[in-house]
């Protein structure tokens, strides 16, 4: 991980980044990361700001003017952030998430 590594990881902020690490769209929105991982908006927003402030994601406006509603901020993953946040999914998942998973898959 870079410098500005996180000081405290979240259980949204692994889902979040293992979300962003095998994304192979170029780019997303915030609500369909919600929509994926589970999560609340508070919760990936959050998230997303500080790993834009790692460098990890960039952040831009959509440009599609022939979509109906509100224009989206679309998060595409950095070079850098990639490889950041693979290092910090694998680093970072507990022994007893894995533990859980394993269980719901025996039951």
């Amino acid at each position: 991980m870079t410098e500005k590594a996180p000081i405290r990881i979240t259980q949204p902020t692994i889902k979040v980044a293992a979300f962003l690490a095998e994304l192979k769209a170029g780019s997303t929105w915030g609500l369909h990361i919600c929509s994926e991982t589970q999560l609340g908006s508070g919760s990936v927003y959050s998230v997303l700001d500080r790993f834009e402030a790692y460098g990890w994601v960039e952040s831009f406006w959509e440009e599609d003017n022939n979509r109906r509603g509100a224009r989206r901020r679309l998060y595409k993953v950095t070079s850098a952030g990639k490889k950041s946040l693979k290092q910090l999914v694998v680093e970072k998942q507990s022994p007893s998430i894995l533990i859980q998973s394993r269980a719901k898959v025996q039951a």
